[in-house]
């Protein structure tokens, strides 16, 4: 019987524990689904949005300060300016020194013609030079002696006449041989054609032996001093260039060797297929190393003043807009557009929608709503 009432308390002791046990589990339980809940309603938006409680959020206020923006793109070299190499004679082609490609210096020879008429031309316009100014001071001679004899009624007025006419005709006969002399000279000078710049031979079209007329276009030749880099850049970049701004380019072929050069042009009209503007960034090259077609990397800073808002500000960006949430004076977020201008160190430059002092969610913006209410989390 003793053994059985000590069973019986045994098995009701261990019915209390567990039923304290299960009471324990559910209290911590209880306090923890608790406890949860306090801290869903000051940390998740939704649960404090239906909770009517202020949204946890980070806030900053927009400030003034040096937005640094740097740019890099690839470029190609190309060449400046242009010369038409056009003979002032014509003849057949005799020599040809240069071909297509070539990097030339100023003054260096291009192409000669074959000159031995040219030489022959000029002996002879300088032999009859010499026999025009003997014919002339021979008519100049006899026209004074015929003045005098007409003055002393010696000679007819026809006579004077006829020596007048002589003389006259002497006088042109000889300016016209001065002329073809000058002529002939300049031709002779002319077989051998350098070229007037330095530069590389961008174009040929003539050849040894070929027959060339005066004027005609023999080759041409592009300036590469200093030399030319083309930039196709999109049309929205167009603001960060401008004429002038310096630059720098990184040149890939000679490891990565650095040359300081300028925005130089920057053309009216944009490429309609790209839908990009043609920007010329130029370069000194006076070894003329850098040849047209070569690749380089043209790079650029600036540091500008102005208002600006931190990147992680922004929720949604497209193109030069982006949108933030500006918190009013209660508490209240707004869903502004702004637009944004240079971009580094971690900032946007703002152009347009906000104001320095203005302020914005910086964290925890991208569950809100227009309209929500915030508070500065802790």
């Amino acid at each position: 019987m003793i053994l059985l009432l000590s069973k019986k308390m045994r098995i009701m002791q261990r019915n209390i524990l567990f039923s304290l046990f299960v009471a324990c589990i559910i209290g911590v339980v209880g306090y923890l689904l608790f406890s949860a809940r306090l801290q869903l309603i000051s940390t998740s938006s939704e649960v404090a949005r239906n909770s009517g409680k202020p949204i946890p959020v980070e806030i900053q206020a927009v400030d003034s300060g040096i937005v640094s923006s740097s740019y890099a793109v690839t470029a190609t070299a190309a060449v400046g300016e242009s010369v038409s190499i056009r003979p002032q004679i014509e003849g057949i082609i005799e020599t040809q020194s240069v071909q297509l490609g070539d990097v030339v210096e100023k003054g260096q020879e291009l192409l000669a013609f074959d000159d031995v008429m040219y030489a022959s031309n000029l002996e002879m316009t300088t032999v009859l030079l010499d026999s025009k100014k003997k014919l002339l001071d021979f008519f100049a001679k006899n026209m004074k002696e015929v003045e005098s004899l007409l003055a002393g009624d010696y000679v007819s007025q026809e006579k004077y006449s006829d020596a007048f006419l002589s003389y006259n005709q002497a006088q042109t006969n000889y300016a016209e041989a001065k002329h073809n002399l000058a002529s002939a000279e300049y031709a002779l000078a002319n077989t051998h054609i350098v070229t007037p710049i330095s530069g590389v031979i961008s174009e040929v079209k003539s050849f040894p032996s070929a027959y060339i007329k005066k004027g005609e276009e023999a080759m041409v030749i592009s300036s590469i001093d200093p030399i030319l880099f083309k930039i196709l850049l999109p049309e929205k970049e167009l603001q960060f260039f401008t004429l002038g701004k310096d630059v720098e380019i990184r040149l890939p072929a000679y490891d990565n060797e650095t040359l300081s050069g300028n925005i130089y042009r920057i053309d009216p009209e944009l490429d309609e297929v790209k839908g990009a503007a043609k920007v010329y960034v130029q370069a000194p090259n006076k070894s003329l190393r850098v040849k047209p077609g070569m690749t380089g990397v043209v790079y650029f800073k600036e540091d500008r003043h102005s208002a600006r808002i931190p990147s992680i500000a922004l929720i949604n960006q497209l193109d030069r807009e982006g949108t933030v949430f500006k918190v009013n004076k209660d508490g209240v977020v707004q869903l502004t557009t702004v637009r944004l201008g240079r971009t580094g160190g971690g900032y946007f430059e703002i152009l347009d929608g906000l104001a320095v002092g203005d302020k914005i969610v910086v964290a925890g913006q991208q569950s809100l709503r227009d309209g929500d209410h915030v508070k500065v989390g802790e």
